[in-house]
């Protein structure tokens, strides 16, 4: 068979999706012709897909730099997929040399520039970021995700601020029936916002960290008001979103245990731990305490303090002007392991997300030992089929009312279950990630699967004039 007769059939394939079929002839191709551009571009394009990162960088690293198989025509492609591989795998260095390299193809590929802005805005290279971010804003305006469908069911306008704590999104808009619009928003910058209203059916506010995104809401909250279309997660909203504001509302919870966390500066966290001229004789506050700095998530510079060298080690160590400062509450099962649900709240429904299992009390789902026992995967793909033979109708209840306090559209919840039954809220915001990388507990699939369709659906109803339903009582 020749390899035009191959490659068209590889096409067909992948036109249907049918990713099974498509591998097997595509290594035909490339075992006759090592280095075909197509042929490598769509199989390192199926194994992005499949999150095979390493083997698509395998694949297209023998293109990227030889100028006699089709770099020129195809150099474009092929660093770009070479940067999304790096950048999906973590690194976000090798991404960024990548997507430049492209633009020495394209010099005005404006999704290409919001990728590149992107990955300097979370190495830590704010000024480069900025710089690129209005390069990018004046090149193209919206950053468009196109329907699964044509035309798209609806278009969906997603307002993502650099810096400010953004609700992650690539799983929900992938392959959606909507049509996606990313905007950025920047303050001194003045937006077509006609444009903005004519490309969407509803706004989605990105913006969710109530400490990093304090700056730029006010910009958002205004855009927003302007653009004059139904809007989720409203920036109004986000401001009492914040680990202290959230622990006050949710004081007297019904069924709920939530530890009181107050914010600190530095100097003055210094003094209660028993540092200086002016040193508190007495700590206010009992240890064990959790501490962390203001913006930071997923346990970056988080740690317990069991008295006051340690903490004062601590602030040494870590350095920053604001500190959360939080009650340790023992959180223990009966059994010795430390369990941490997840519910994502959207609209009125509330959905299990994952249960994360440890014999440590700073949990993190990617970093328990989950993976190799089989009893906690038992567990959480029991707690993911029936959430409520875990969570009964008293901590169900406890839940209803922390998402009718809260107000948003989407949100989630960390939290825990005392012996006694008291839920225990770690972290309520709409900050959290969801993903549906699972290949290591494919069980969660379904899961995941349901708490897309819902946020599918919830879009859709607003897109439509119909805002969700009122929550259950």
């Amino acid at each position: 068979m020749s390899l035009d007769t191959l490659l068209s059939e590889a096409l067909a394939h992948s036109r249907a999706k049918r990713f099974d079929l498509l591998e097997p002839v595509l290594r035909q191709i490339l075992a006759a012709e090592p280095r075909h551009p197509i042929a490598s571009l769509e199989l390192a394009r199926v194994m992005i897909l499949e999150h095979r990162f390493d083997d698509a960088v395998d694949v297209l690293d023998p293109l990227a730099n030889d100028p006699d198989n089709g770099i020129q025509v195809h150099g474009a492609d092929v660093h770009r997929k070479l940067a999304l591989a790096h950048s999906y795998a973590g690194r976000k260095r090798r991404a960024v040399m990548h997507y430049r390299r492209v633009l020495e193809f394209v010099p005005d590929d404006g999704q290409v520039l919001h990728s590149i802005a992107n990955l300097e805005q979370a190495l830590g290279l704010a000024d480069e970021a900025a710089i690129t971010y209005r390069r990018a804003i004046e090149v193209k305006p919206l950053w468009t995700m196109p329907a699964a469908v044509s035309p798209p069911d609806f278009r969906v306008l997603l307002m993502f601020a650099p810096g400010g704590g953004n609700t992650p999104i690539d799983y929900f808009i992938n392959d959606a029936r909507f049509e996606s619009h990313i905007f950025t928003a920047l303050k001194g910058v003045e937006y077509d916002v006609d444009l903005l209203h004519n490309q969407t059916d509803v706004v989605v506010n990105l913006v969710s960290d109530a400490d990093n995104g304090r700056a730029i809401l006010g910009t958002v909250e205004a855009l927003a008001e302007r653009i004059g279309r139904p809007v989720v997660n409203h920036p109004r909203l986000i401001a009492g979103t914040d680990r202290a504001t959230i622990s006050a509302r949710l004081a007297g919870t019904a069924g709920c245990l939530v530890p009181r966390t107050r914010v600190f500066s530095e100097a003055g966290l210094r003094q209660l731990a028993g540092e200086g001229a002016d040193a508190a004789p007495q700590f206010a506050l009992p240890f064990p305490l959790l501490v962390r700095p203001l913006g930071t998530h997923g346990g970056e510079d988080f740690e317990k303090m069991d008295d006051r060298d340690e903490l004062g080690r601590f602030l040494s160590r870590v350095g920053g002007e604001h500190y959360y400062v939080t009650p340790f509450v023992d959180y223990r099962s009966e059994d010795g392991y430390f369990r941490k649900y997840r519910f994502i709240f959207v609209g009125d429904e509330i959905l299990p997300y994952h249960l994360a299992i440890d014999e440590k009390w700073k949990i993190h789902h990617a970093t328990t030992p989950m993976a190799e026992l089989s009893w906690m995967q038992d567990e959480e793909r029991a707690f993911l089929a029936d959430p409520w033979r875990v969570f009964g109708a008293q901590q169900q209840s406890a839940l209803g009312s922390i998402r009718n306090a809260i107000g948003l559209d989407y949100f989630g919840i960390d939290c825990a279950l005392t012996p006694g039954g008291e839920v225990v809220v770690f972290e309520v915001n709409a900050t959290m990630l969801v993903h549906g990388r699972n290949e290591s507990f494919p069980y969660k699939n379904e899961a995941v699967s349901r708490i897309r369709q819902a946020f599918h659906s919830l879009l859709e109803r607003i897109a439509r004039g119909v805002r969700c339903p009122p929550p259950h009582p």
